[in-house]
């Protein structure tokens, strides 16, 4: 009979975890069938016990103390029952072996049922010492799935001194190193249990427990996963080896295959998985998921490619409901582990919504799980980073970045995408120093060729990365010179990489050249033709060279095969902006110069309807001015309504036009535009009542037909030569031709700060007729003007600049010699994005008229918005 106990313990151990509906692993005294408790293994008494139902209430006698073992052998009562009883008689007054036998007891129930936390508690009221041999192995379990390797150090120690021969002890002290981190110990152990094999079944489980164990702490996953499968092959009834090999499954990179075993045990036999355990497995399974979702995303158009992660957002919203309902009902030990279950769930569900192009969901979910306290893990952080800088918000993603970095410490790859992430939020909060510090870190981390390679000298394709992302950084810093020979150098070099090529197409696009972008473009559309960044470049270009119906078309694919894409989104809403109704506002006002008007001001308007058939537009011009001169006051104000065409190379506009006052009060205008290449610009202007017309002109009812012809040459954003020719036919047959040349000139360009300088000559000969307006027979002038302006404010797409311009010159009047002329102007700039353009400032300028030095101040103000 007594051979028989141990088994007969254990299998009590099995039936209390089976009640519980708990997981527990179950203590090595019953895979090893050694050390049973004593009372657990006895025969029932043959005289009557008392009866138990009211047993908190009986004082301590040891056929109480048997009946109670037996009830609990038997199911009568349940672990809650048999512990309050055990720990009530541990309160009351009980001579030594008592003592001993009630702690003992209360610590074996207590581990049996996964109550590691109370058999700690009870282990350390009572000591390891104090207890019997039968106790030090459920203690030593519970102390190590409590990770109280102080008591569990405690606890081997008291077993080997009294059992120095034994093997379940070594095997315990082994476990107990693995936890504390002395692998090497553990390793010479478990070399020493294996030698002889063991063959017993349970000695064999438990060295495989001890090999898969190790194997786990060598980050060997698929070793230890063949351990506890053959583990649990050899004892098929152990729960625990099933939860343990699911769970290394799951970390081999099959956490749905892992989740589903586990949903089947647990509907073959309640009880083989907690709660949590379930939770934590879904909570995998559902990360793995969300990584093929977004893989056959990116392998899909149309709406099939977001079914995956559809039904990845579904399923996040049942585990959490799950969770939630499991949570509150369990052990108050187990709430950290439920709260990193939730913490995870919920940030693998920011990544979906931003993965999902649903950014603004992602920022409300991290919002409320920031008022909630949460701490979430890195991929969490970057999720909700990504969604603010998707969001335009990127002083929001910045430190979110930030965060993620620092949580992932040295375990963080470099380069990752939260560096990448982290330099685009520095370029567009103006952090420029910080952008180029982190671009330096990843350049210096990252060689041409892979340290470790089963080869030498095989290419790093992070590399080739960090190299298209210095180009970019100087091409969104405003250095396009420099990102222009860093992708030249990358592109002759790597002619088929994607990513460099379309660096070196938007380069030429914002270096205005929008014919050699458009080549570039479209030879990565016949490369690449799925290649979203490609794709959306393509559109952005056709619409710099105001090819509007092309680009229309080429949104509305990607649209239809993108609808998810934040990037596509944000490609239409520019675009949108571009081609539909604007309004645009110049006005000026100024004072002090008596030849033209001691006092002025004028505000000339626009507004253009959208787009008709990708290449027409409506719309109505106002000017209205008044002028103060010495002769006399006039109030100018002119209406038009016309018709514009436009359509790649070519603008042309026509205007039928009426002013209250003049001889051309009924008038036309037109205006002729052609594109020459990506270097020459030529255009043509009629206007049959010029705006150009002095006020004392106004005044004196005279008025002029202007003509006027230009020539561009581009030779890129930095630097550009005109040629202009304008003439003046007044209705009091005086005529006034001009002719003006210039050159401009950007000679610093830097992220904060740039500098240009323009200089410019001009000469204009008049008719010798009396005439009431300045109208000198001939003059000339020459001009160097220079123009500085500074970044002082930077929000993604909304920018404020100051400006300052100074300009002077020398300017000669036939008749009254040469003198100086200048002019200084400060202007406040802001950008926001596609939605408005705003300028307003204030000049002053000298210059002589007649031989009169006269001084004039001025302010203005140019708005120009989209109306949709």
């Amino acid at each position: 009979m007594a051979a028989r106990k141990p088994a007969l313990a254990c299998s009590l151990l099995r039936l209390i975890a089976r009640n519980a509906q708990r997981i527990p692993p179950l203590p090595l005294a019953c895979t090893l069938a050694l050390a049973a408790p004593a009372a657990l293994a006895q025969p029932a008494p043959s005289n009557p016990p008392p009866a138990i139902g009211q047993s908190a209430a009986s004082s301590y006698d040891a056929s109480r103390h048997d009946a109670l073992i037996v009830a609990r052998r038997e199911g009568r009562i349940d672990a809650t029952e048999a512990l309050n009883q055990l720990t009530a008689w541990l309160a009351s007054p009980l001579d030594d072996d008592a003592r001993r036998r009630v702690a003992s007891d209360a610590v074996a129930i207590a581990s049996a049922d996964g109550r590691y936390a109370q058999a700690v508690a009870l282990g350390r009221q009572a000591t390891p010492a104090k207890l019997a041999d039968y106790a030090l192995a459920p203690l030593a379990l519970a102390a190590r799935r409590a990770h109280d390797s102080g008591l569990q150090g405690e606890v081997v120690g008291v077993w080997r001194a009294r059992q120095p021969d034994a093997r379940e002890p070594r095997v315990h002290e082994a476990w107990w190193r693995i936890e504390s981190g002395g692998i090497t110990g553990a390793k010479a152990l478990y070399r020493a249990l294996s030698q002889p094999a063991p063959t017993r079944v349970d000695d064999r489980v438990a060295l495989l427990e001890l090999r898969g164990a190790l194997a786990r702490a060598d980050k060997d996953l698929l070793q230890a996963l063949g351990a506890y499968t053959e583990a649990g092959a050899l004892r098929p009834g152990r729960l625990d080896l099933r939860r343990e090999a699911d769970f290394l499954l799951a970390a081999s990179g099959a956490a749905s295959s892992a989740f589903e075993n586990a949903e089947a045990a647990e509907r073959a036999t309640p009880g083989s998985f907690s709660p949590l355990a379930l939770s934590t497995l879904q909570q995998e399974a559902l990360a793995q998921r969300l990584r093929w979702a977004i893989r056959a995303r990116d392998q899909r158009l149309g709406a099939e490619r977001v079914v995956a992660l559809d039904r990845v957002l579904a399923d996040q919203e049942a585990a959490l409901a799950r969770l939630d309902a499991a949570a509150p009902k369990a052990e108050p030990g187990d709430a950290d582990a439920w709260r990193t279950v939730r913490v995870r769930l919920q940030s693998d569900r920011l990544l979906a919504l931003v993965e999902r192009g649903r950014p603004a969901d992602a920022i409300a979910l991290h919002d409320t799980l920031r008022a909630a306290g949460n701490e979430l893990p890195a991929y969490g952080l970057q999720a909700a980073a990504r969604a603010f800088a998707q969001e335009r918000r990127s002083i929001d993603a910045v430190p979110l970045y930030e965060a993620a970095m620092a949580k992932g410490g040295a375990d963080m790859p470099m380069p990752d995408e939260v560096h990448y992430g982290l330099v685009y939020a520095y370029l567009d909060v103006g952090r420029f120093a910080d952008a180029e510090a982190l671009l330096a870190r990843l350049e210096a981390a990252t060689p041409a060729q892979m340290r470790l390679a089963p080869e030498a000298g095989r290419p790093n394709g992070e590399y080739t990365e960090v190299s298209g992302l210095r180009g970019l950084v100087q091409l969104y810093s405003d250095r396009p010179a420099l990102a222009q020979r860093s992708f030249s150098v990358l592109t002759r070099e790597a002619p088929l990489n994607a990513g460099y090529a379309q660096g070196a197409a938007l380069t030429a696009r914002l270096r205005e050249h929008p014919e050699a972008a458009l080549a570039r473009y479209e030879a990565l559309a016949a490369d690449s033709p799925y290649d979203t960044g490609a794709r959306i470049g393509h559109v952005e270009a056709l619409l710099d060279a105001d090819e509007f119906a092309e680009a229309r078309r080429r949104a509305e694919s990607l649209a239809a095969d993108l609808p998810d894409s934040v990037q596509v989104r944000e490609m239409e809403r520019k675009r949108r902006a571009l081609v539909g109704p604007r309004l645009d506002v110049d006005a000026e006002a100024s004072s002090g110069g008596a030849a033209i008007a001691s006092r002025e001001w004028r505000i000339d308007s626009r507004l253009s309807s959208g787009l008709i058939d990708d290449r027409w537009r409506v719309f109505y011009e106002q000017s209205l001015g008044r002028g103060s001169t010495d002769i006399g006051n006039a109030n100018w104000a002119r209406g038009g309504l016309g018709l514009g065409w436009q359509q790649g190379r070519w603008l042309a506009e026509g205007i039928v036009q009426h002013a209250n006052a003049g001889p051309y009060r009924n008038s036309v205008a037109g205006r002729l535009d052609y594109r020459a290449g990506d270097a020459w610009r030529l255009s043509a202007t009629y206007d049959g009542d010029s705006k150009e017309l002095p006020w004392k002109a106004r005044v004196a009812g005279i008025g002029a037909h202007e003509l006027g012809a230009s020539v561009g040459y581009v030779v890129d954003e930095s630097r550009r030569f005109d040629l202009k020719w304008q003439q003046l036919d007044f209705s009091d047959g005086n005529r006034r031709d001009g002719l003006d040349a210039s050159w401009r000139e950007r000679w610093i360009s830097t992220p904060a700060f740039q500098l240009e300088t323009s200089l410019g000559a001009g000469a204009s000969r008049g008719r010798a007729v009396e005439a009431p307006y300045f109208n000198p027979s001939s003059d000339s002038s020459v001009q160097l003007g220079v123009r500085a302006q500074w970044l002082n404010w930077k929000r993604d797409d909304r920018q404020f600049f100051q400006v300052v311009e100074l300009a002077g010159g020398s300017y000669r009047q036939a008749g009254f010699g040469s003198g100086p002329m200048w002019s200084l102007r400060y202007e406040h700039r802001w950008n926001f994005g596609p939605r408005l353009t705003l300028r307003y400032g204030a000049f002053v300028s000298g210059h002589p008229y007649d031989g009169v030095r006269e001084r004039q101040r001025g302010v203005f103000l140019n708005l120009s918005t989209p109306l949709q």
